[in-house]
This record gives C-alpha cells, structure tokens and sequence, in this order.
C-alpha cells in the first residue's frame, strides 16, 4: 500500500506518548513492504533536525511549523467559530497548501489510503483529497480527557477553563469525524467505551493498544545520580524510586508535584534511605527546584529511560488525571519492576492485568504501598515478574502493527469497490 500519513507531532525520537506509538507504527508498516509519505505539524522547532531518521522509514517527510503565534491566532479563531481549541489549534495554511501540491505528484496521485493521527488532523485528511479513505487513530477519548480536567481539584484555573470550553465542542467531533472516515481506532476498552457512549458508531471504533518495545537500554549500566546497588562495605545500596515520563506534560508535572509534597515525605519517614529520581524531558523549574542530587534527582531529557526504570527498586505512576494507555506503567512491568499506581493510571488495562501492579489512591495509601514494595522486596519483585509476563504476551507492536495493516487493507479494499 502507498499510505499517506499526517501528523500533529514529529515522531522521533520515540521515547513516549505520541511519538512512540506513531513511530512504531511507522516501522511496523514499513516492514511490511509498504510505502510511506509522512506529512508532520510541529510546535518544536528543533524537530526538524530528526527529518533525516524518518526519511529511512518514509518514501517522503514533509516538516512544518506551527508557530506560537499560529497558535494564538488559531485559538481566537476556534472561538469564533465554536470550535475546539485541540483541533483549531492546529489550522496551517502552509500544510494544506503542501498537501494539495502533494496530491498533484507522481507519490500523490498513488496514495491509496489517508492515515489521519490524532482527531487535530481530521480536517487536513480531507480538504482537497481526491477520494482516497481515511483512517483516523483517536488514540485516547478527550472528550473524557477534558472531562477529569475540568473535574479535577486543583487543576490551574486556566486549563479548567479551556477544558471547559473543549469538553462541549470535543463530545460533537469526536463523533462526527468518527462517523466520517472510514474507520477510527483507540488506544484502550475504556477509551473506546466512552467513544460509543458519545454516540459513536460502534462498528466504527476498534481498538489498538500500544505494544511494549524493549531496546537497547534494557542493558544499559546503572545511571549517574542513582546510588551504588551494593556499597563497598556490602550493605544493601539506598532504594530507588522513579517515575519516568515527559516532565513538561502537565498530567505528568502534576502528579510529580504531588508526589514530591505529599507522599515522599511519608515514604522517607518509612525509608529514610529512599532516593527518588522524576526522568524525562522538559521539567519546568517548579519542578526542577525539588533536585538535590541527594534524596531528589530530576534529569530532564535522557537518551534511554529503560535503565532508569530496570535499576529502580520502584517504579510510580502518580497521575490524578490520566487517558488511554500509560506506557511508563506497561514498561515498568515488562521490565519486571515493581510499580505503584493511581487508578487514574490504571484504567487501561483490563481486571487481570491490574492485579499486577499496586493500585493506591490518596497520598497516605500511595505512600504505604511504596513504602511496603521498598521494605519487602522480594514479593514485590514476584508479582512484578509475573506482570511482565502478562505485559509481553499481550501487548506486542508486531500485533498492533498486524492489526492497523488489516484496517488500512479494508480500507483501500472499500475504495476501489
């Protein structure tokens, strides 16, 4: 198949989120003998560095920008014509008008099917398409997203606003662009749950998790800034507790902040010897402030985060708000690490996959169940391994790339009739 795919993010380096799954989705295509032209939408400017790794798992990569001020633009445009800020946001005169210089090519006029990521780039998908289907990966139901936003104690009041604003406009989108396309897909059950409950078609929302790819760093040597396992004197080395992510997402900042004031007093008033390290990205300096480099580590961006959590005696999922599936707690227990987390967190996965992991909401509950994985290691790290077992047997991009292949055949199969 000649696929065109379009995209609000630049899917490289793949360490999470949206990167992750659209770049594993790329390569799985992609070994499979299919032809790719990837049509990207970024915020970051320095993205654009990453153009030269994906033209080895693309026939074309197409860059553009969106500037903050594009954004602000777009947003007061989005108000004024009642809709979404996720999806005005994301107008871009200079994208569509690449697209509909695209569909005049030689690479256009071959293009056989449309994969849309994320419901922001639905429009693009068919302004100025000539007929081709379109599949849309939803991946996560923000309808429900901006509903726990809006619900949610806490949350700035500017971001309840917005969510507000978005939950009333999202609950319309989500479905007619459903019922548009071809085919959509989610990233969970109970993504998908709330899509049909919505009112969207229920023959027209399947399901795709996220796989559990283990690379390189599965091997990677202990971190700098986590304490030796095993001092010279041959005392057990001081317990780590981690908690991996894009630091500069506000779910993960949020749940980090927590964590920090709330529950990590208590969990070194039970472990005085507890280190804890927050790995990834973009921490903001309200977050940055904590790192002591003593009892607090906060790295920012990291090359490989899998020995990060491979060289943790803990790993923690401290979201109070939480969508589809969280890769930081599927890694953590195919990694076979004990992990530790809100139900928020937890919601993706299905009633015999949670008895793996320690669900705990509140900080005094929180901080006793990380508390006790620290204190009793052993049978931490049994039900951990016996959580990898069921993470790498059911969730495989091989199988989740298999299972979008077969969507998007069923698709140019319905074009042509």
């Amino acid at each position: 198949m000649n696929i065109l795919v379009l995209t609000p993010v630049v899917p490289y380096p793949p360490h999470d989120g949206d990167k992750l799954r659209l770049f594993h989705f790329l390569t799985q295509l992609k070994s499979r003998g299919h032809k790719i032209d990837l049509f990207c939408l970024t915020r970051v400017e320095s993205d654009f560095r990453y153009a030269t790794d994906l033209w080895k798992i693309c026939r074309s990569v197409h860059l553009h920008r969106l500037t903050n001020l594009d954004l602000f633009f777009n947003l007061i445009g989005g108000v004024m014509l009642g809709q979404s800020l996720n999806v005005s946001g994301y107008f871009s005169p200079d994208l569509r008008e690449s697209l509909k210089a695209f569909w005049q090519t030689d690479n256009g006029k071959s293009i056989e099917v449309v994969l849309a990521h994320r419901l922001r780039m639905a429009p693009a998908a068919f302004e100025h398409n000539p007929g081709k289907p379109v599949v849309l990966d939803l991946t996560d139901c923000l309808t429900a997203y901006t509903e726990l936003l809006r619900e949610r104690p806490g949350v700035p009041f500017t971001r309840k606003i917005a969510a507000g604003w978005d939950y009333w406009f999202l609950r319309k989108e989500e479905v007619e662009w459903t019922e548009r396309v071809f085919q959509s897909f989610i990233i969970s059950e109970p993504d998908a749950q709330a899509l049909r409950e919505l009112g969207a078609p229920p023959e027209k929302v399947s399901i795709i998790p996220n796989g559990v790819g283990l690379g390189s760093g599965v091997k990677g040597k202990r971190p700098d800034g986590y304490p030796e396992k095993r001092p010279p004197d041959g005392t057990r080395g001081r317990p780590v507790v981690c908690f991996v992510g894009n630091m500069g997402y506000a779910p993960n900042e949020e749940g980090a902040l927590w964590f920090l004031n709330e529950v990590w007093p208590r969990v070194k008033a039970a472990v005085p010897q507890a280190l804890f390290a927050a790995v990834g990205g973009q921490p903001r300096s309200v977050l940055k402030k904590f790192h002591d480099g003593k009892d607090v580590v906060v790295t920012g961006w990291v090359p490989e985060i899998e020995p990060y959590v491979i060289h943790a005696d803990v790993s923690i999922a401290p979201l109070r708000i939480a969508a589809g599936m969280q890769n930081k707690v599927a890694l953590s227990l195919a990694l076979g690490v004990p992990t530790v987390t809100t139900s928020s967190a937890a919601g993706w996965m299905p009633p015999q996959g949670r008895k793996f992991v320690q669900i705990a909401d509140g900080e005094e509950l929180f901080a006793a169940k990380v508390a006790e994985a620290l204190l009793k290691p052993r049978p931490a790290k049994a039900l951990a391994l016996r959580g990898k077992k069921f993470i790498l047997k059911n969730y495989r991009w091989a199988e989740s790339g298999k299972k979008l292949e077969d969507i998007l055949k069923r698709a140019v199969h319905a074009g042509k009739l």
